[in-house]
């Protein structure tokens, strides 16, 4: 083979000008040979081998004077860097069935230096050693590990080591995991520019015994009797169906960073669903919960909790599942019989808001719907309902129904007023207030402007017609909904919607109905019933179960006032009807979004009859509906202050973004405050950070806080304008970084092969571990050197060549040729 220069395991002619005459020597030496056997009277094929052995000998003598020269090419010892790659993460403590965990086992291998692969692997090449966990660190023995570490971030592992060494000769990685890493997604996508040698434990299947949280989510719903849903799925790796105890229970709260912000007193009726048990954590009764369930074997159970928290704002609950026959495992872990307990409990976080929820509701009369609806959200200890009802319409004024000189409204009469100015007149509403903050409040009616109206979440209106208002206060009732994100329900009564001349205001474009085309009219009473969308929203409903919920919908009094509408708008949903006597069905209650908002239309004029018809000793129904309702409408209210979580990295550690939202009074972004934020972590002292305005949108902060410890965590945001403390809310979450690392306890052994298939390397099993390092050696290296051999001068050419002479003569004579 001719060549320019070396060839790795290639031959070089190093005089190529005797190439010319070699070939022609050749050339000529095979016809003579062809003309000397062709008069020979032996056969064809033993001819053909006769000359070919001379025409061989021939060959090796003429190669040596072209100066042939044998390059190969063979790796530096030392030169070669080779990194050890150690998986430090707590997933290692996992026990196998024969109670042993991975890091044991593979500290059989490598806590002995004196070991004759790894004294070999030290000889060869310049051998590194690095240990993984949250972050990547060298070590030096095997024994200084510790194996505490709460993610396996092996994606990041890898890439740093590639880094590190992207200019040196890293010739490979020996990894020592069992592949269940927290950056799965991550691992799938990374590049890798070495082979990668994945190390395997000699295990057989794994038949470990081992109780797992697979999946927990917390819902909450406007349904009163259960506001929060805790759903987890519970996994067993048992050869038969297993019963397991599951317990949910809540953790008392940290300690309070700033001391301003304490927490309310417990409501004072009690939840519907009542714990199992209480534990005392200092004054405090937590109460706590317990189910048992059966989980099949090979598949995993579904467990719900549904609970009532006594206390509005953050709240932390602890889940827990084992076996339960062995229900004091985690006092005394030494009796589990699990391969591990890191996989048997969540810390969960629920927020109700500390802020009770403002609703206007506004009346054209005092009436029976009032008295009952008021009296149910009384009860709500999250909502607060503020009135403004009329109770007497303009009249003109006539002198002969006051005392002389009286210019008063006589209804005031007896009244402590500072001034006859300020009495209501004849011609002007007598209306009340009730529930309001101070005296001020609403004490000149309706709100005339933004920042008294957007104090409010959601405005009612009952048997209140449309001239009750300003075209202004009209214009902004609309806005309200709109532009501010409140909700708006209008009542029904007999000066609602077309009879309350309200489809000539801007209000028809809120309202969910038509308000300009009147519907049929219906005959007889009326039975309420819900659609298919009211089954399916919770806050519709007030049973717990759909047999008791139609045997409720059966007990509803006939109605009698409807405010029919002929159709609904497009996009609205209709969430109750009700069914005259010649079988017509009527929208009752219909809800639409509305720009930022929800607007709903409550068609039935007389649900009071629904309360005044139950018998004392009866559940009052209509009054936990009534708060379901006003909960939804309000659920998604924005306000001034709104702070939310966002889980993301800082480089490759995982932290917790705090975004926090503000409004001014008319709900525009509001850039001139300082915001700072006070974080109180499981263990020490609180951490203070100062938000920053965000250069993506107005009226947002930003700050970014990384947990290190796992457990529960409480932030208050305060905020403030220049040096007044204007606002202030308290946020939760918890960290649990480990819940990725025991999300399988199996070894992973797909991405162990994944990653060698890949960077082709190899997955090596630690019995054949002594014949890879031997191996090793022969695979392409970074650095390797060249050694040239001239084969002219090996005596292995003229052995070849007297070989082929000897052995055509030996055959020649044999035959009898001469």
């Amino acid at each position: 083979m001719v060549s320019n220069g070396p060839i790795l395991g290639a031959i070089e002619i190093g005089s190529q000008q005797w190439l010319m005459p070699v070939v022609t020597v050749l050339i000529a030496s095979l016809g003579l040979l062809v003309l000397s056997y062709s008069t020979a009277k032996q056969s064809l094929g033993l001819k053909s081998v006769l000359i070919l052995l001379k025409a061989c000998g021939i060959g090796l003598l003429a190669l040596c004077l072209l100066n042939p020269t044998l390059v190969r090419s063979q790796f530096r010892p030392g030169e070669n860097i080779i990194v050890l790659l150690t998986d430090n993460s707590s997933s290692m403590q996992i026990l196998d069935e024969s109670g042993v965990s991975r890091s044991d086992q593979f500290a059989e291998v490598l806590k002995n230096d004196d070991d004759e692969w790894l004294t070999r692997l030290t000889q060869d090449f310049d051998l590194r050693k690095y240990s993984f966990d949250e972050r990547v660190n060298q070590f030096e023995n095997f024994s200084t590990l510790d194996f505490r570490g709460r993610r396996s971030q092996l994606a990041a592992a890898i890439e740093s080591i590639q880094q590190r060494f992207r200019n040196q000769p890293l010739s490979g990685i020996v990894l020592l995991t069992d592949g269940n890493a927290s950056d799965l997604e991550r691992l799938r996508e990374v590049d890798l520019d070495v082979p990668v040698y994945p190390l395997k434990r000699n295990e057989k299947p794994n038949n470990v015994f081992d109780v797992a949280i697979d999946q927990v989510s917390v819902s909450e719903s406007p349904f009163e009797d259960a506001p929060l849903e805790v759903t987890a799925t519970v996994s067993s790796s048992a050869q038969e169906e297993l019963k397991v105890l599951v317990t949910l229970g809540q953790e008392a709260m940290p300690v309070t960073p700033s001391g301003n912000l304490e927490p309310e007193e417990a409501a004072s009726e009690e939840s519907s669903l009542e714990p199992d048990i209480e534990t005392d954590s200092g004054n405090q009764k937590l109460p706590q919960y317990e189910k048992t369930i059966i989980v099949p074997m090979g598949k995993p159970a579904v467990v719900r909790f549904k609970l009532k928290p006594t206390h509005r704002g953050v709240a932390f609950y602890r889940l827990r599942v084992l076996p339960d026959d062995e229900r004091d495992v985690f006092e005394h872990p030494e009796k589990s019989s699990e391969a591990t307990l890191a996989n048997n409990e969540r810390l969960l976080t629920v927020d109700r808001g500390e802020i009770k929820k403002r609703i206007l509701y506004v009346g054209g009369r005092p009436n029976w719907e009032y008295k009952f609806f008021n009296r149910a959200v009384a009860e709500d200890r999250e909502v607060k309902l503020v009135s403004l009802i009329r109770i007497a319409r303009k009249e003109a004024k006539f002198d002969f129904r006051g005392r002389v000189g009286e210019t008063g409204n006589s209804l005031f009469r007896g009244q402590d007023r500072e001034a006859d100015e300020e009495t209501e007149s004849y011609d002007e509403a007598v209306v009340i207030r009730l529930n309001t903050l101070d005296n001020s409040e609403l004490s000149d009616g309706f709100p005339k402007a933004k920042e008294e109206l957007y104090k409010y979440d959601a405005v009612i209106l009952d048997d209140i017609e449309a001239a009750f208002f300003t075209p202004d206060q009209q214009a902004l009732l609309e806005r309200f909904v709109s532009e501010r994100g409140g909700g708006l329900m209008m009542l029904g009564g007999r000066d609602s919607y077309r009879h309350g001349q309200w489809h000539k205001t801007p209000l028809r474009d809120v309202a969910p109905i038509y308000l300009d085309r009147a519907g049929g009219a219906p005959h007889g009473k009326l039975k309420w019933d819900l659609t298919r969308e009211g089954w399916l929203e919770p806050w519709m409903r007030v049973r717990p179960t759909e047999n008791e919920e139609k045997a409720r919908l059966e007990e509803i009094p006939k109605l009698e006032l409807l405010n029919s509408a002929r159709e609904t708008k497009p996009g609205a949903r209709v969430f109750a009807e009700v069914e005259d006597e010649q079988g017509a069905r009527f929208p009752s209650v219909v809800a639409h979004q509305y720009g930022q908002g929800r607007s709903v239309a409550v068609l039935i004029g007389d649900l009071w009859r629904w309360s005044i018809q139950r018998q004392e000793d009866e559940k009052d129904d209509l009054a936990q509906n009534w708060r379901q309702i006003i909960r939804w409408l309000v659920a998604e209210v924005p306000r001034q202050l709104e702070t939310e979580l966002e889980w993301t990295e800082i480089g490759i550690v995982p932290g917790v973004k705090l975004n926090v939202r503000l409004r001014n009074e008319e709900y525009q972004p509001k850039e001139n405050a300082v915001v700072s934020i006070s974080v109180q972590p499981p263990h020490g002292d609180p951490i203070l950070l100062d938000a920053e305005p965000s250069l993506s949108e107005p009226g947002l902060f930003e700050a970014t806080y990384i947990p290190r410890d796992t457990g529960a965590y409480l932030a208050d945001v305060h905020v403030k304008d220049e040096t007044e403390l204007t606002s202030q809310m308290r946020v939760g979450w918890t960290s649990q970084p480990d819940e990725e690392e025991f999300r399988q306890i199996e070894t992973n052994y797909s991405v162990l092969e994944s990653l060698a298939d890949r960077s082709k390397g190899e997955v090596i099993s630690i019995a054949d571990l002594s014949g890879f390092v031997r191996e090793l050696p022969q695979k392409e290296m970074p650095v390797q050197e060249i050694k040239t051999t001239p084969l002219w001068h090996s005596p292995l050419i003229l052995l070849l060549a007297l070989a082929c002479f000897a052995a055509e003569w030996g055959l020649r004579r044999w035959r009898g040729m001469p």
